[in-house]
């Protein structure tokens, strides 16, 4: 299993509220439940500890592996959230980190 990390600001006049339909109606129904997708939550960042956040939300995804997450966004099962991210989402500011646990 792996981690990964999605962070990004919201598009310029798009508000929190609208985010947030998007995640509920079509983000969090869909993408937990495609293939090499463990777990999924998503976060609205308030701040941090020096200065304004460069992000406004971070998706927290559990993963079978990096390719099954990069196949799971590529595919059919994800065109609508791809799509519909598109309009809220600024892609300009989007990284996305991925890693292992440490356990010993």
């Amino acid at each position: 299993m792996q981690k990964v990390f999605v962070m990004y600001k919201l598009k310029p006049g798009v508000t929190m509220e609208q985010y947030k339909k998007f995640s509920a109606e079509t983000d969090r129904p869909i993408t937990p439940h495609q293939p090499g997708v463990i777990s999924f939550k998503v976060y609205e960042i308030k701040g941090r500890d020096k200065g304004g956040s460069p992000f406004d939300i971070v998706e927290d995804v559990d993963v079978e592996s990096w390719d099954a997450w990069n196949k799971c966004v590529a595919s059919e099962g994800m065109k609508k959230v791809v799509e519909e991210w598109g309009k809220v989402g600024d892609e300009s500011s989007m990284t996305m980190i991925y890693g292992d646990e440490i356990t010993d």
